[in-house]
């Protein structure tokens, strides 16, 4: 082998050297893009974390809206009373409770599934503690001649307030009982809805969410709406 051919042979490969000065470069290169990376992931999970209450929000509040307008007045076998009490949570938190009848969704039965159900919405508290839930009771065979346990749905958890007003047409009420209303319910539904939620970056204080509603009810029987506002005052 010639002078010249062994020197090509021989510039052929890498040098301990260069081979440390490119796996430093490589090493560079990573730890810049696991940083962009890392910082593109908890942009992400921010972002997430921000939208979740008003998504569950938004939820919960699309199940009770659909719930109070298709409420049905008092008359007949199975529309009974619209009954609305306000009350207040082991916590000291707003803990309504609400009770009607109306053409809601609800689990099929093979022992009867009637196309108007009994619903109820309501704060409870798990059983052995745990921050308190909204939940959905429904009892769709209201002819059964045994007692029906209802079909129970959480629609959310965490739940720091739920507070029920009802407008008569006139003025907006705490309570509502349509035995004392001339078997009427009321025009619109006013729902304000608090969410616990921890704070927007980890360890801050945990915050809590505010969301109203006010629902007008199809088959309200109560008198002229006139001076309802979106606000839920008149």
């Amino acid at each position: 082998m010639t002078r010249d051919r062994r020197q090509f042979v021989a510039r052929g490969g890498f040098t301990l050297l260069e081979l440390i000065v490119a796996l430093a470069m490589v090493a560079i290169l990573a730890t810049g893009l696991y940083a962009s990376l890392r910082i593109a992931f908890r942009a992400q999970s921010s972002t997430e974390r921000a939208l979740e209450p008003s998504r569950t929000a938004e939820l919960a509040l699309g199940f009770i809206s659909a719930d109070l307008r298709n409420a049905l007045p008092p008359g007949g076998v199975l529309a009974g009373s619209f009954i609305g009490t306000n009350g207040t949570g082991d916590q000291g938190q707003d803990a309504d409770d609400v009770t009607f009848y109306g053409a809601g969704d609800a689990p099929e039965h093979v022992s009867g599934n009637g196309e108007i159900k009994s619903l109820e919405l309501t704060v409870v508290t798990p059983d052995g503690g745990g921050a308190p839930q909204l939940v959905r009771r429904v009892t769709s065979n209201l002819l059964s001649q045994i007692v029906v346990d209802p079909d129970e749905q959480v629609i959310c958890r965490d739940v720091a307030g739920f507070n029920l007003r009802y407008f008569d047409g006139t003025q907006w009420l705490d309570d509502w009982d349509s035995s004392q209303q001339e078997n009427a319910i009321p025009a619109a539904v006013e729902v304000t809805l608090e969410l616990n939620r921890p704070g927007a970056e980890d360890g801050q204080t945990p915050r809590t969410l505010r969301y109203v509603r006010v629902i007008r009810l199809s088959c309200s029987t109560a008198s002229s709406d006139t001076g309802l506002t979106v606000g839920g005052t008149p």
